[in-house]
């Protein structure tokens, strides 16, 4: 399917607007986003770059996917950005670079740096029960057979800590990328009420049984929310404020924030889906409550609405060791610590789909962190990474010095895994120096 114009520009237009979106991004560069540099400045190949505009034009003249927009910096300086297809085709707006995304799980490498900066202030452990700061913790149980309406439960091995849920390990799930008895649990449970507190959903997980023994596996789920309740209890105050305190405000990160603001006003990208006629279609409303005043749950695994300027200062901050443009926010050590692959050998690679994480991959303090140095993939081992349900990747490559973002408003990824790995080796390709 193909929108109709101005939203898909014909081939011809395609670099006018890439050009137009760069100067755009560079504009904001003062109050979001890296200072721009030429690609050959930073050691990246402009020709090669120019091939991810069409790539990504591609999905959209498909009818696969919206509008995306995708950056690339290196060496604290954006090198690339470009934008296709429409932001609302509804109102024929094209992709722009200051578009606001909800970015689901990209929240959580956002919620587990507050979580570390907790632990360097000495504040809270990493060893620390989870029960010290959220009490239902101290009961839960571990599932041992049965059926769903009827489940066997024992006590666990070990208490749940805080670096499991910074990991993954604590036993927890989301009810929605497996079909054992405790994932049916969790779905009867209708665990995701935007009008509940952080407090009421740690809580109600508290009493819902552990797929496992803590430590023992790696399963995607529910713990970081779990861990922006701790923050909370540990800092006092909500969750959405301290954040705010502690990073956005320091890191010029102005459009993020859990519910939209006056300045997202007309900023805001609808988010799509594949409808039965097999085409995009805008889902509604615009916002949804968890975005609106009436939206009391602070998910902290995947609440926030950000952009891509945003998200690149804080993706630089960690690449830069804990500090952007003067501000430092966690000491150098904190950062090393997070994006460290804290699994064991035999809980890795981990994978959320058969393609997904690209290269193998452990995991460190909120994301995802190759392990491997394989010719077959490209990218470095050490590179820390993440998701958003609604189609929105980044990655952090220590050893090249670079960062590199694909975002969209397409739910669910699930379909759409396989863009992140076609936009690494796009990426990957422009690297002609150091």
């Amino acid at each position: 399917m193909r929108f109709p114009n101005p939203a898909t520009p014909r081939p011809a237009t395609r670099a006018l607007l890439t050009c137009l979106a760069a100067c755009l991004l560079a504009r904001a560069a003062p109050a979001q986003g890296l200072p721009r540099a030429r690609p050959a400045d930073v050691g990246l190949s402009g020709a090669a770059l120019e091939r991810i505009a069409a790539a990504l034009q591609s999905y959209v003249d498909s009818g696969r996917l919206p509008g995306l927009l995708a950056v690339v910096a290196r060496h604290g300086k954006l090198a690339y950005v470009t934008a296709v297809g429409p932001m609302d085709a509804a109102q024929h707006r094209a992709m722009s670079p200051d578009a606001v995304f909800r970015i689901f799980s990209m929240t959580k490498p956002i919620t587990s740096a507050a979580v570390m900066q907790l632990y360097e202030q000495g504040k809270l452990r990493l060893d620390d029960p989870v029960s010290t700061y959220i009490p239902a913790f101290a009961g839960v149980k571990v599932y041992a057979g049965g059926s769903a309406a009827s489940p066997d439960l024992r006590a666990p091995e070990r208490p749940v800590t805080i670096a499991d849920l910074l990991t993954h390990t604590a036993g927890l799930t989301y009810g929605a990328f497996a079909e054992t008895p405790v994932d049916t649990i969790y779905r009867r449970a209708n665990l995701y009420n935007p009008r509940w507190t952080n407090a009421e959903l740690a809580d109600t997980l508290a009493r819902l049984p552990l797929v496992f023994s803590p430590g023992s596996r790696w399963n995607y789920s529910y713990a970081i929310d779990v861990l922006g309740r701790v923050v909370e209890v540990v800092s006092g105050t909500t969750l959405d404020r301290y954040l705010d305190r502690a990073f956005f405000r320091p890191l010029g990160m102005r459009m993020t924030a859990f519910h939209a603001t006056p300045a997202m006003d007309g900023h805001i990208m609808p988010a799509y889906s594949r409808g039965p006629d097999g085409k995009l279609h805008a889902m509604a409303p615009l916002l949804w409550t968890e975005y609106t005043p009436d939206g009391r749950l602070l998910s902290g695994g995947g609440g926030l609405l950000s952009t891509v300027g945003d998200y690149l200062r804080f993706a630089q901050m960690l690449l830069n060791g804990g500090e952007l443009e003067g501000h430092r926010v966690l000491k150098r050590e904190t950062v090393a610590l997070m994006m460290r692959n804290h699994l064991p050998a035999g809980l890795t690679p981990i994978t959320i789909a058969p393609d997904w994480p690209p290269g193998r991959s452990g995991f460190g303090y909120g994301g995802a962190v190759r392990v491997d140095s394989g010719t077959d993939v490209a990218g470095s081992p050490g590179t820390f990474r993440w998701a958003g349900y609604g189609t929105t990747f980044f990655w952090i490559d220590p050893r090249t010095d670079l960062i590199a973002m694909v975002w969209t408003q397409y739910l669910p990824v699930t379909e759409m895994w396989s863009l992140d790995a076609r936009f690494q080796r796009l990426v990957y390709a422009a690297v002609s120096g150091k």
